[in-house]
């Protein structure tokens, strides 16, 4: 009877520990996956900012090409003095090329 409590006794203590050696690892996994939420976290957050300038950067863009719209069509009014219109001109075209950008980095994932 001693010798069967003494048995019982070592597979319980063999059990607890295999247990506590599964608790240790999983507290390790635990911990890694905890990193991994926090690196994903600060990358979406990076992510949302990025967005939203690009976003920004858009609106600025659709009210700079409202604004060149009339620019163009100040340059098609105007008389044929030469200075202020190819003026008109090289400022529609920076906006031309701006909005070229901006399409571009919209289209990058």
């Amino acid at each position: 009877m001693k010798q069967e409590i003494v048995t019982q006794y070592l597979e319980l203590k063999l059990k607890i520990s295999q247990m506590i050696s599964r608790l240790q690892e999983h507290e390790g996994t635990i911990k890694d996956l905890n990193k991994q939420i926090i690196a994903l976290e600060k990358s979406l957050s990076e992510k949302t900012d990025e967005l939203t300038e690009a976003r920004n950067q858009a609106k600025e863009l659709e009210k700079n090409f409202k604004k060149s719209d009339k620019i163009g069509k100040i340059v098609v009014n105007t008389d044929n003095t030469a200075v202020p219109t190819a003026e008109l001109k090289k400022k529609l075209d920076q906006y031309i090329v701006e909005i070229d950008h901006c399409i571009e980095q919209l289209r990058k994932p």
